[in-house]
């Protein structure tokens, strides 16, 4: 378990929302692309080819709202290694320099 700073502890609702978006920002942006899914897929649940049964379009559906959240983690992890590796790399560079 990590310690709680003073600063974490007086930090208001939102200052810590923005922060939580700052340091992960994939999250936020997995779960709108998974609820803009799920709000296309409801919306076009009426107009499904006629010979497809309720049960099988929502089972297609699911996957497809499933993909898009685990596709935005994929870019999340990517986008945490290349962060690391260009700090990584930076941080050395001002090391060769001194």
């Amino acid at each position: 378990m990590s310690a709680v700073t003073k600063s974490q502890v007086d930090e208001s609702t939102g200052n810590k929302t923005f922060r939580k978006i700052k340091e992960n920002p994939m999250v936020p942006l997995g779960m709108t692309g998974f609820f803009v899914a799920v709000a296309y897929g409801i919306r076009n649940f009426k107009n499904r080819p006629k010979n497809m049964s309720a049960s099988m379009y929502i089972m297609r559906f699911r996957v497809f709202a499933q993909s898009i959240a685990v596709g935005s983690m994929f870019i999340g992890i990517g986008y945490t290694i290349l962060k690391d590796n260009l700090a990584h790399k930076k941080d050395s560079q001002h090391e060769n320099d001194k």
